[in-house]
């Protein structure tokens, strides 16, 4: 019996081992084609390439399953041609990021010498955050992994100056959800509608129908409770500041990771999510904002309208939360949502998020979704309840930064106490020609 329990432990103390036992062969960086998809902008004086590396590229270079670990290695390339130094800002490619020596010490094997020569050498690998005038810096960022398309927000910071980019790179093997829209041919030029005057914008956005719809437009769906205001790169880069990003497109390999995802729920994963419709097709955006697994996100659907307010886009949309994900034997993903029925929450949210990042420029509510309580709340098309005050925001986006005391008002269907507050606000602005803190 003795005998029988020794061989069973020295039977998993080996298996344990095993991943252990790997070896560490890492393919010379100028011997691979990694930056095959790199892209490169440019602003001021700084000219900035960004590549996101693949399950096989990454393994390749690191000679260690990195992915598996939930880690995506990001290249940058920032080349300073102005006379100040600068300073990358890591934490904007991701908060969480890993730092060179844990990455090697998570992949460590049996062999001292071994590990050593890893942690050197991912050290040597990893990008110094010190650009000085005049050079180019080259190296690694350890993220975590993103699946569909990896947004790179790349921040640079100097004496008195500060830089930024946005980069928006599919990850090799998935396909983004949102490429194959082609915004220039959703509308011809003589089918958009113009407004100048918000009195008039105000009651066509009122006016619009409270959800989306089903597939033959018969059913309504999900409310409509968000509306933006800004072109699509603006909207992009705003949001992107803000953390969200986009998934991958709805494939049956991608309904498998979110099946997989489900039952393990340990990883960082951009999942699809079921398409929604209006003006007669599925979404024109999807972004989302998750937490540490896919049982915790924000959806934010966004379809651009035929109108054009003061010349600029107008995005109808609507934001909800998941609150955990549920299996569902009928659905061919295999899981489904299950939202927070408290929607006003999510949408609130969302403005709180883009004044976070000082990208708002105006807001204002108005009336158009219809009143639900958690007593007598509606459905959704998946019959998920759902309760809200009715009304839908509506954020003017700047290009600017824009300070929360700077923000101005649509005075439109706020409560009377606070419509009557804001035109003393704006009396006052006449008089005195200056902006108040509100």
């Amino acid at each position: 019996m003795t005998t029988n329990i020794m061989r069973f432990l020295a039977a998993v103390m080996l298996l344990t081992l095993i991943p252990a036992c790997a070896t560490y062969a890492p393919v010379p960086i100028n011997k691979t084609n990694f930056n095959q998809r790199s892209q490169t902008k440019t602003v001021g004086g700084l000219t900035v390439t960004v590549a996101v590396l693949s399950h096989e590229k990454s393994e390749q270079i690191f000679g260690r399953p990195l992915a598996k670990k939930g880690i995506q290695p990001v290249w940058l390339e920032i080349e300073n041609n102005e006379k100040i130094p600068y300073f990358l800002f890591s934490r904007a490619l991701d908060p969480t990021y890993f730092s060179a020596s844990e990455v090697a010490y998570m992949h460590k094997v049996l062999s001292k010498e071994t590990n050593k020569r890893m942690a050197d050498d991912y050290r040597e690998l990893a990008i110094d955050i010190r650009i000085p005038s005049g050079s180019t810096m080259s190296g690694f960022v350890f993220t975590r992994f993103d699946i569909g398309t990896k947004v790179v927000p790349v921040v640079l910071f100097g004496p008195q100056q500060t830089r930024s980019l946005v980069f928006y790179i599919p990850v090799p093997g998935f396909k983004d959800d949102n490429e194959s829209v082609d915004f220039d041919k959703l509308y011809k030029q003589d089918q958009f509608i113009i407004f100048e005057e918000e009195d008039k914008f105000r009651t066509k956005v009122a006016n619009l129908q409270c959800c989306t719809r089903d597939k033959m437009d018969l059913k309504d769906d999900f409310p409509l409770n968000v509306v933006l205001i800004g072109n699509r790169n603006l909207i992009h880069d705003t949001l992107a500041r803000a953390g969200w990003d986009k998934p991958g497109a709805f494939t049956f390999s991608t309904a498998l990771k979110t099946a997989t995802a489900f039952f393990s729920g340990d990883l960082p994963l951009s999942v699809p999510v079921s398409p929604q419709y209006l003006f007669g097709r599925k979404q024109d955006i999807f972004l989302q904002k998750g937490r540490d697994s896919i049982h915790e996100r924000n959806h934010l659907r966004l379809w651009l309208a035929p109108w054009r307010f003061q010349g600029k886009s107008v995005w109808i949309g609507n934001i909800n939360r998941d609150k955990g994900i549920r299996k569902k034997s009928d659905a061919w993903t295999f899981v489904d949502q299950m939202i927070d029925p408290n929607i006003d929450d999510a949408r609130n949210y969302l403005f709180m998020d883009i004044m976070a990042v000082q990208g708002l420029a105006k807001f204002g509510v108005l009336n158009g979704v219809g009143k639900f309580t958690p007593e007598n709340h509606a459905k959704t098309l998946h019959g998920d309840p759902y309760w809200t005050d009715g009304k839908r925001v509506v954020l003017l986006l700047s290009d600017d930064r824009v300070a929360m005391n700077k923000i101005n008002f649509f005075n439109w269907d706020f409560t009377q106490s606070v419509k009557e507050a804001i035109q003393k606000l704006e009396q006052k602005v006449i008089k005195t020609g200056s902006q108040p803190n509100l």
